[in-house]
C-alpha cells in the first residue's frame, strides 16, 4: 500500500493510494504544472511483465481520451516513467455506487432512477460515438462526484472496434454477478449486453439485492441463463410498478426484448418523473385539562381626589339645594378697618326688625349651615330696602 507516495512520474506527484484493481493502482496526486489534483493509474511491474496486460492498460487510455461526455471520466495525460505505465485523469471527489449501497443498503428509487438514466447515458454516448462496450457496468465502477453526477470509470475490460482484441473468444470477463447471458455463453456482445448490467445494478440499488446468487459458480451461472428473477417489488413493495417494469425489461433473457439502446432506457427512466416522498408526521394530540377563561382584572389604580364628584342628594323640590363639594374652605382673614366696620355695624341695626321675605326657615339654615359652613360666608341673601 502507498508504496509509489511520494514519488513522481513525468509531471504527476503520487501522493496515496485511493483504489487498487486487477488492472491497476490508483493513486491521487497533483500535476505540478498546472497545480491541478488528479488521479493517476499506474500499471504495477507485476503486471507489466505480461504484455496482455501492457495492451489492455495502453487500450483503456485510447479509449478513454475518445471519448467526451461529462457522466464519462476524462483523461489529461498517459505515458512511462521508471519503467511505470500510467495515465492522468480527473480526480473524483466522491463515493461509489458500491459504498452507498454498504452504507444504506437500498437507495430512495428516484434517486436510483436518476443515477441509472445518467449511467445510460454515459454508455449510449460511448456505443454511439466510438462502438464502446463496456463490459464491465458494475457498482465499484460508478462514481459519484460533488455535485451527485455519475462518473462511469474503469474502461479495461472495454471493448472497441480498431482495438486490438485481447481477451480470448468464448472467455468470460468481469464480474460473473452483473455478466449477461450471453457474456456466460461466450457469444458475441453488442450495446445491449451493457443494459443488461445496468438492469442489474438499478435492481440492486432499489432492493438491497442481486438478482441472481448461487453458492458457487456453476450454480450462479445456471440462475443467470435460465433468466428468472424475483420481482423487485418482492424485496421492496414500495417500489413504483412502473420502474419494476423497466427493470425487468433491461433483464430479460432475450436480449431482443430488452431496450434497443441504453437512450430509450433513460428516457423511459426520466419519463417517470419520480420524486422524493417524505413519510407524513405523525400528530401528537395530547389531552387538554378545562382552564376557564376569566377576563382580565383591571389595574388597581387610586383615581385623583379632584376626580371625585358625589351625586347629589335628592331634597324635597319647595326648598332647593346646592350640590355638596366635599372642598374644604378657610377664608383668609380680612383686615377690617374702622370706618368699614362701623358701616356694617350700623347696617345691621337698620335691618334689624324688618322682615326679610327671602330669609330660610331657622331649622333649614342651621341644617344647611351644618351642612355647607362656608356657603353662607360667601353667598349671604340679598338686602331688600
Amino acid at each position: 500500500m502507498n508504496e509509489l507516495a511520494g514519488q513522481s512520474l513525468g509531471g504527476f506527484l503520487l501522493e496515496e493510494e485511493i483504489g487498487r484493481g486487477s488492472m491497476g493502482v490508483v493513486y491521487r496526486g497533483r500535476q505540478v504544472a498546472l497545480g491541478r489534483e488528479v488521479a493517476i493509474k499506474v500499471l504495477p511491474k507485476a503486471l507489466a511483465r505480461d504484455p496482455s496486460y501492457m495492451a489492455r492498460f495502453i487500450r483503456e487510455a485510447q479509449i478513454i481520451a475518445g471519448l467526451n461526455h461529462p457522466n464519462i471520466i476524462h483523461i489529461y495525460d498517459a505515458g512511462e516513467s521508471h519503467k511505470l505505465l500510467y495515465f492522468a485523469m480527473e480526480y473524483v471527489q466522491g463515493p461509489t455506487l458500491a459504498n452507498l449501497l454498504h452504507m444504506d443498503g437500498v437507495l430512495p428509487q428516484h434517486l436510483a432512477a436518476e443515477y441509472a438514466a445518467q449511467i445510460a447515458d454515459a454508455l449510449d454516448a460511448a456505443y454511439k460515438e466510438r462502438n464502446v462496450i463496456h463490459r464491465d457496468i458494475k457498482p465499484e465502477n460508478l462514481m459519484l462526484d460533488r455535485w451527485g453526477k455519475i462518473k462511469v470509470t474503469d474502461f479495461g475490460l472495454a471493448r472497441a472496434p480498431g482495438h486490438q482484441q485481447i481477451t480470448v473468444t468464448k472467455t468470460l470477463v468481469g464480474s460473473i454477478y452483473y455478466a449477461s447471458p450471453e457474456q456466460v455463453w461466450g457469444h458475441q456482445l453488442d450495446n445491449r449486453s451493457d443494459i443488461y448490467a445496468l438492469g442489474v445494478v438499478l435492481y440492486e440499488m432499489v432492493t438491497g439485492h442481486r438478482p441472481f446468487i448461487g453458492r458457487n459458480m456453476p450454480e450462479l451461472t445456471q440462475t443467470i441463463v435460465k433468466g428468472s428473477p424475483p420481482a423487485p417489488g418482492t424485496y421492496n413493495p414500495a417500489l413504483s410498478s412502473e420502474l419494476e417494469h423497466i427493470i425487468l425489461t433491461a433483464l430479460a433473457l432475450d436480449r431482443e426484448q430488452r431496450y434497443p439502446s441504453a437512450a430509450v432506457l433513460a428516457e423511459a427512466l426520466r419519463g417517470l418523473r419520480l420524486s422524493a416522498s417524505l413519510p407524513p408526521v405523525p400528530r401528537i394530540q395530547t389531552p387538554r385539562a378545562h382552564i376557564p377563561i376569566q377576563p382580565p382584572k383591571r389595574p388597581n389604580t387610586q383615581r385623583s381626589g379632584y376626580m371625585h364628584t358625589p351625586q347629589p342628594q335628592s331634597r324635597p323640590m319647595d326648598t332647593p339645594t346646592l350640590p355638596s363639594l366635599n372642598i374644604p374652605f378657610t377664608p383668609s382673614p380680612q383686615p377690617i378697618t374702622d370706618k368699614v366696620a362701623q358701616a356694617r355695624k350700623g347696617q345691621d341695626t337698620s335691618q334689624r326688625g324688618k322682615e326679610d321675605p327671602y330669609q330660610t326657615q331657622p331649622e333649614l339654615q342651621s341644617e344647611h349651615a351644618e351642612q355647607h359652613p362656608w356657603w353662607n360666608k360667601l353667598f349671604r341673601p340679598p338686602h331688600r330696602s
